[in-house]
């Protein structure tokens, strides 16, 4: 009877585990969500022209890139509950900042909050749902978190186009009341649910920072060695590097003609996710998932961005939009399966943070040179050099994969 009521016990505390997992990462990724249809718009209202607009953007994208490492050595020195406390309350200084701010300054120290708070709160909940539930129930879990993370991303972005029309800094004031919920739940639901676990090896923040040129020099000798795998990183890089201009300056183009507001570019952002959904949905029935497949769909997702610079009303240049997010659904998990594939298991790991630090630069790269481009000539000049550049090197990749 005893055994019975604990397992009872252990069973209803592991489906709360899964259920604060899940809200934690709902509240997280909300900011996300409800600034996504308007946050370059916000930054174009506070007078920042498109090359400034770009590299705030950046910003976040460099601050993860030296943190994402470092973080994940504070995490094992300070325990799950404090690092997803900290990247609630950086994610909070965010909010308050843009809220608050009307400069350059204010922006950039807000968006390296935001790089710091996703590189604290990446791989942490994770971390933790694992280890205060089964394995069989993690991976459940998971699926959840998706399906979840795509259904509120869906609502936020409408709430946020609908707020905005109505104070566009209530973007922030909303993600802000998310933030602290985030914080409060972390500390306060989930020491509770905590099991005691088996002490873990704890790694220094300069360990972890010698761990990063360790990745770097092995990675480079592994991929010295098997070309193949280089070329998937180059390519996935390039990808990175063509399609950053579409992701930026999508809201901005549709917002310029008449009559359309906030409301209709959260609706639009709706649409956008749908998109994308539909893409993954494709990919599942396609069974041949090649690095050739890849290069193909890159190059009609080429075709689809040079095509953007010559769609001149709303809804052509809306479905433009979704046929790219389409085919960017394709190509974002056919791009992560081609890599895993041809990465041997025992270097799989370093290559894919290795991998991940490439994108990341030429991605950064591409919205400071886009950005200055755009203020120089035209938002249409970044689609159609994104667009040539990547139907260019996919076509390469096309025929080199064939032969």
């Amino acid at each position: 009877m005893e055994e019975e009521r604990g397992k009872e016990a252990e069973a209803i505390r592991c489906k709360k585990v899964r259920s604060t997992f899940l809200l934690l990462n709902c509240l997280f990724e909300f900011y996300a969500g409800i600034t996504g249809a308007t946050f370059v718009l916000f930054l174009y209202s506070k007078g920042l022209d498109a090359m400034e607009t770009n590299f705030v953007v950046a910003t976040s994208l460099i601050a993860v890139f030296f943190m994402e490492i470092p973080a994940g050595a504070m995490a094992d020195q300070i325990g799950y509950v404090k690092t997803t406390a900290l990247s609630g309350v950086l994610m909070a200084a965010t909010n308050v900042l843009f809220f608050f701010g009307n400069g350059m300054m204010a922006f950039l120290a807000a968006q390296i909050c935001l790089g710091f708070a996703c590189a604290f709160e990446s791989g942490t909940l994770d971390a933790w749902v694992i280890d205060h539930t089964s394995v069989s129930e993690s991976k459940t879990v998971f699926l959840k978190k998706n399906k979840c993370l795509s259904i509120m991303m869906i609502l936020s972005g409408l709430l946020g186009g609908v707020i905005a029309d109505w104070f566009l800094e209530g973007i922030f004031l909303f993600a802000l009341i998310s933030s602290v919920c985030y914080i409060g739940i972390s500390l306060a639901v989930m020491p509770k649910l905590e099991i005691i676990s088996t002490k873990k090896e704890k790694r220094s923040v300069s360990e972890a920072i010698a761990g990063i040129r360790l990745i770097i020099k092995d990675s480079v000798k592994y991929c010295m060695k098997d070309k193949k795998v280089w070329n998937i990183i180059l390519f996935n890089s390039i990808l990175a590097f063509a399609i950053s201009p579409v992701f930026v300056f999508w809201s901005p183009m549709l917002h310029r003609f008449e009559h359309v507001n906030y409301t209709i570019i959260g609706f639009a952002w709706v649409l956008i996710r749908v998109a994308m959904l539909g893409g993954n949905a494709v990919l599942e029935r396609v069974k041949r998932r090649s690095f050739l497949a890849l290069a193909i769909t890159s190059t009609f997702c080429g075709i689809s961005i040079l095509g953007l610079a010559f769609l001149h009303t709303f809804w052509s240049l809306l479905i433009g939009i979704l046929l790219f997010e389409a085919f960017l659904g394709v190509i974002y998990p056919l791009k992560e399966t081609v890599l895993n594939t041809e990465i041997s298991h025992g270097n799989r790991a370093t290559v894919l943070s290795f991998h991940s630090m490439i994108v990341s630069i030429f991605n950064y790269i591409s919205m400071l040179i886009m950005g200055k481009l755009a203020a120089w000539f035209s938002i249409e000049t970044t689609w159609m050099i994104g667009g040539i550049l990547l139907i260019s090197v996919g076509i390469l990749q096309w025929g080199r994969e064939i032969k």
